[in-house]
This record gives structure tokens, C-alpha cells and sequence, in this order.
């Protein structure tokens, strides 16, 4: 299991325990998994530092953070540099984090993360961050990070039973621009894919989808932008390809991720749609039927 995080200016480092199929102790870099060795989402997205313990961040806007409406800046990635960023500055696990869209951003660009730390308490701390390019204000995120003896236990859930990621119906993606979804493998286990119109509808609000994102550890910013796969499910309780705008978009972390977890399965559930908004949630599982997390948005409609 993912104990804890450090994440200095140029480098980042898990600790693995031996039951994680690691050595335990600390390693720097990308962790093998599967015999393939894995980069942070941190890396990934090609974050820096900007002055050692300031506080700020920067963000490159490249094809790994596009894949919204005409190429702008995917939600999932704003919310993901957030997380990133808040455990990069206090060293400590995410416990939560929402994410307000203010405007977008396109490849290329750059956007700046400052983080604060209103409250900095023995075992959390409450972060505070807000994203700007060029002056102008771009994404705002709260959070809390931190860790805590865990003195009681609950999981009420269950992982469904659905089709393994092989077996699974492949959603049709098709982009004219480079994208994070030239990153990210996607499939259908129940369900239509309400982007693309892959797969069959089920006639209900409820739709499972399995997420990976191949060369990436399923860190807490990873699931940040599988979550945001998420909304697909509207389309699918619709039964029509339904295009959507997200306007805020959170996380709740439950366990981290074993060492080995590849895929992802986002079991999805549309609450509301109406007035021209849609409101969407997921539960996210391991493949061994670990909790990873709930997360959940608004989102406006857009019908081309």
C-alpha cells in the first residue's frame, strides 16, 4: 500500500512496504510495476517547481492536458495539477479536493499553481491553491492532505461483477489534435459511451468504465483524471451522444492504490439531469476490489 509521499523540486519518492512487491524504503523516480517502471502523474504532466518551498508550480500546457471541448484544458488535469501540487508543498497525502472551472486554457501555454496553507493543523493540513496564466485566473482547488491512526474501518460497497478490461467494448475516440486521451486506455464494460456513442445503452443511469493510463502510476492525481471519464455515463442513461461542460469537479480518496494496480474501474451513476445541467458521481475500484476513491461533478450540456 502507498504509505506516504515526498515530493521535492525535482524528484519524487514513494515509500513502498514489501507487501506492495517493493523493497520498502524509499525510492526516487518512477516505481516499477509489472515489471514496467511507472512515472508520477506529477511527472507526467511535466510539473516543476518555482522556487524551492514557495508554493507555486508550474504547468505546461502541452497535448497531456488537453482533451476538453476544440482542445482546451481537460478538467480532470486541472483538478490532477492541484492534488499534485498540494502534496508536492506539504509532503502529506490528499484527503480530498474540488476543483472550480473559471476559464480554459489551449496547447501551448502555461499555467501557474500558488499554494497556501490556511490551516495547518498536527495531522491535516487545508490547502488552498489557485491556477493563473498570464494574470488571468484559470482554475481554483481546495483540499486537505494528511494522515491519521486509523482507529475504525467501513466499506459498504462492493466492486461490481462486469467484464474484464480485454473483454470490454472499446468507445471509438477519435481526436483531429494531439490529446491526454492519446494517454489514456478507456473501456466499456456496461454501458454506452456517452461521448462517442460506443457500446449499447443500458436504459438506466448506472455504467461501468475501465480506465488505465499505460507509464503512470495510480497515484492520487492519476485519479483525478480517470475520474473525469466519469460523465460519460449521461450519455449513456440519455441513450444519445451528449457533449457536457464540466463547472466544478471532486475527489475523496479512500485507500491508495497498490503498487500493482493498472486498470481502474469507474462505476458511474448519473443523479440528475435537467434545466441544462447534469450532475454525475463514481466510485473507483482497483481490479482487486479495493475503494480508491468517490468523486463527483456538475456539468453544463452542451448538444452539438
Amino acid at each position: 500500500m502507498l504509505k506516504r509521499r515526498e515530493v521535492g523540486a525535482h524528484q519524487l519518492r514513494t515509500y513502498l512496504t514489501p507487501s506492495d512487491g517493493g523493497m520498502g524504503g524509499w525510492g526516487d523516480g518512477p516505481v516499477a510495476c509489472r515489471g514496467v517502471s511507472r512515472q508520477s502523474t506529477f511527472e507526467f504532466l511535466g510539473m516543476a517547481e518555482l522556487g524551492e518551498g514557495a508554493g507555486g508550480y508550474r504547468v505546461p500546457i502541452t497535448d497531456r492536458a488537453v482533451g476538453g471541448g476544440r482542445g482546451s484544458l481537460f478538467g480532470g488535469v486541472g483538478l490532477a495539477a492541484g492534488v499534485a501540487a498540494m502534496e508536492a508543498h506539504t509532503g502529506k497525502p490528499a484527503v480530498w479536493a474540488t476543483a472550480q472551472y473559471i476559464a480554459t486554457l489551449y496547447n501551448p501555454s502555461e499555467m501557474h499553481l500558488d499554494v497556501a496553507t490556511p490551516a495547518v493543523g498536527r495531522s491535516v493540513t487545508q490547502c488552498r491553491l489557485q491556477a493563473t496564466s498570464e494574470g488571468n485566473e484559470i482554475v481554483n482547488v481546495l483540499g486537505a492532505v494528511g494522515e491519521r491512526p486509523e482507529k475504525l474501518r467501513g466499506v459498504w460497497d462492493t466492486m461490481p461483477d462486469c467484464l474484464s478490461p480485454g473483454d470490454s467494448v472499446d468507445p471509438e475516440r477519435h481526436f483531429d489534435y494531439a490529446s491526454l486521451h492519446d494517454h489514456v486506455e478507456v473501456k466499456m464494460a456496461r454501458g454506452m459511451f456517452g461521448f462517442s456513442g460506443a457500446g449499447e445503452a443500458t436504459g438506466d443511469n448506472r455504467s461501468l468504465v475501465w480506465v488505465r493510463m499505460p507509464g503512470v502510476r495510480v497515484d492520487a492525481a492519476a485519479l483525478a483524471i480517470i475520474a473525469d471519464y466519469a460523465p460519460s455515463v449521461v450519455g449513456n442513461a440519455m441513450g444519445r451522444v451528449t457533449n457536457l461542460s464540466s463547472l466544478d469537479n471532486t475527489i475523496r480518496y479512500a485507500d491508495a492504490a497498490p503498487a500493482d494496480t493498472d486498470w481502474v474501474l469507474c462505476d458511474n451513476q448519473v443523479e440528475f439531469v435537467g434545466n441544462g445541467f447534469a450532475n454525475s458521481s463514481c466510485l473507483m475500484w482497483s481490479e482487486a476490489g479495493q475503494l480508491l476513491g468517490t468523486a463527483s461533478q456538475s456539468m453544463t450540456i452542451v448538444l452539438l
